[in-house]
């Protein structure tokens, strides 16, 4: 897991025309909130960039520093953006405890050439990139691996078949797919179909293509 650091400033300034000041002079309004209570904040944009970027797609928690003094342990809750210009307009962070069990998303790792592709040619439908554990903070695995090497021709990997570190809890409906591995239908095999169809029908085959792509 990997453990970022990011330097924070406690907002004392609220409303709409505050907010857009703020973000106008490149800071980003944000909220740290947990058990130590709700506290205001202003991200610099730039370093709130180098986090992320930092970041990556791993799970991770962060040490929010408000001001030099206080320490939140938290993870990233929410971000929202300007639909138009992407541009940050306020980030959520959820404290957590390192003695309490947290619940987050972890996104998932695969590994490895399926059989089924490699010897088949066969094609992969990955259902869910990501999954929902439950750990204590030390816990927290930046991914977790999936070894797809063995995915045959119409196998599908479950939630229930994915192997969790230790510590970790797997969160859902444990018969949901994560991924598959699906056999593909020529496309000359699928214009022989549709005529044999058409021919079986007394149509013209292209009348028959017709009316399946309506």
């Amino acid at each position: 897991m990997k453990h970022l650091k990011l330097l924070v400033a406690k907002r004392h300034e609220f409303g709409r025309g505050s907010m857009k000041r703020l973000r106008a002079s490149g800071k980003v309004p944000a909220v740290v909130y947990g058990h130590s209570g709700t506290t205001a904040l202003t991200v610099d944009e730039k370093e709130l960039k180098a986090l992320l970027k930092e970041k990556g797609h791993s799970a991770s928690l962060i040490d929010i520093e408000v001001e030099g003094d206080a320490i939140h342990l938290s993870d990233i809750a929410d971000i929202q953006r300007d639909p138009v210009t992407d541009k940050f307009l306020h980030i959520d962070f959820h404290e957590v405890s390192q003695s309490e069990k947290m619940t987050t998303v972890v996104p998932l790792e695969f590994s490895g050439e399926a059989v089924g592709v490699k010897q088949s040619g066969g094609i992969l439908d990955i259902v869910r990139h990501e999954v929902t554990v439950r750990c204590l903070p030390a816990d927290l695995p930046s991914s977790i691996r999936v070894d797809i090497s063995t995915l045959d021709i119409g196998t599908i990997v479950h939630l229930s078949d994915l192997v969790a570190p230790g510590g970790v809890e797997l969160l859902g409906d444990q018969a949901s797919p994560i991924i598959s591995c699906n056999a593909v239908v020529a496309e000359e095999e699928t214009k022989e179909a549709v005529a044999k169809e058409a021919a079986t029908a007394e149509i013209p085959a292209t009348e028959e293509v017709a009316q399946k792509t309506e």
